[in-house]
């Protein structure tokens, strides 16, 4: 599966990602709303670099917005941007996604089409051309669209373009999967096979293994790893469940946070999964995860059935057979 671009009507700045990305020009200026959200956000400021080109960095003490920014020189003065330059972006945001697996979800706005003044279509062309050429099939580049005639419009240029070049709609997000659980009695390894399984399954599971860096706000990394899943699997065993009865360290930390989404969720929500480890399931499930339908898997003997049901339970594959017509006679 190739690397993705979809579009969005809103602000990029509506809610956490890996990576955002914003515009400046050759000389290291931007506008007004850069500017504002540089100071809203408390982020840094670009310096002079050649069109086309990107600079991105880690943000430090702005990780609710994302873990990384870039800014990418869509503007120089005089000219009207050409979509090569766009191409060039969309393939160094690709290629930076391909080298940090932690990046996975990027954030653009439409890049070149204010000062630039490239035409809108144009500039989601150039930025896709890019970065499915160089980005891994699990990464997804949204561009955020801020007024709807603009997004509207965009969107029947796709529908007619051939299938292989339409945009995938923001809807149709690949899964992601965030890991909770703690590192007790060989618990992390097991928890890093299960992940690889899912990766290789073409699911993006995510666990602070992989994804914290070093230097990270833990406390915000979560919160924005909770909010971007589509899916938070809690590995729970006996030692879970008492540090998170007990709200004892950083598993009682994850549990209020946890709780806090639980309750924002409708009553049907699925987006919680719980699996249980340890072999007496009553002491191994936390006190409020008890009322949760929960995957018992206390040894490796089930692993391939297991899985299966994680992948299940994931997608929301669930096949009930067809209900045959009755006649009454």
């Amino acid at each position: 599966m190739n690397a993705q671009v979809r579009i969005r009507l809103g602000n990029l700045f509506d809610g956490p990602s890996d990576l955002i990305v914003l515009p400046c020009n050759t000389r290291g200026g931007v506008t007004q709303f850069v500017v504002n959200s540089l100071n809203d956000h408390d982020l840094p400021w670009p310096g002079a670099m050649p069109l086309g080109s990107v600079e991105i960095m880690p943000l430090a003490g702005a990780e609710n917005i994302a873990q990384y920014v870039a800014f990418a020189a869509s503007v120089q003065d005089g000219i009207t941007t050409p979509i090569s330059a766009l191409e060039q972006i969309g393939g160094e945001l690709g290629r930076f996604a391909a080298k940090e697996s932690a990046v996975r979800e990027i954030a653009a706005p439409l890049l070149g089409a204010g000062a630039g003044g490239l035409q809108s279509e144009k500039v989601v062309q150039g930025l896709r051309r890019g970065f499915v050429c160089t980005g891994p099939g699990e990464a997804t580049l949204t561009v955020h669209i801020l007024h709807r005639p603009v997004y509207d419009r965009i969107r029947r240029d796709s529908e007619g373009h051939s299938k292989t070049n339409q945009l995938e709609d923001a809807e149709t997000n690949r899964r992601r999967a965030f890991f909770s659980y703690t590192d007790s009695e060989g618990n992390g390894q097991w928890v890093v096979t299960v992940a690889t399984y899912l990766r290789d399954n073409g699911i993006d599971a995510r666990i602070d293994k992989w994804h914290l860096r070093h230097g990270m706000e833990l406390p915000q990394w979560m919160c924005n790893e909770l909010e971007l899943a589509d899916k938070v699997v809690i590995v729970s065993d006996e030692a879970y469940a008492r540090k998170a009865d007990g709200h004892v360290g950083g598993v009682g930390w994850e549990t209020r946070v946890i709780q806090g989404d639980m309750l924002s969720l409708p009553v049907q929500s699925t987006k919680y999964i719980v699996i249980v480890r340890g072999g007496d399931f009553e002491k191994s499930v936390p006190k409020y995860l008890k009322a949760k339908y929960s995957i018992h898997w206390p040894t490796a003997a089930e692993d391939s059935r297991k899985r299966r049901e994680l992948m299940t339970a994931i997608h929301e594959i669930y096949d009930a057979p067809k209900i045959e017509e009755v006649t009454v006679l």
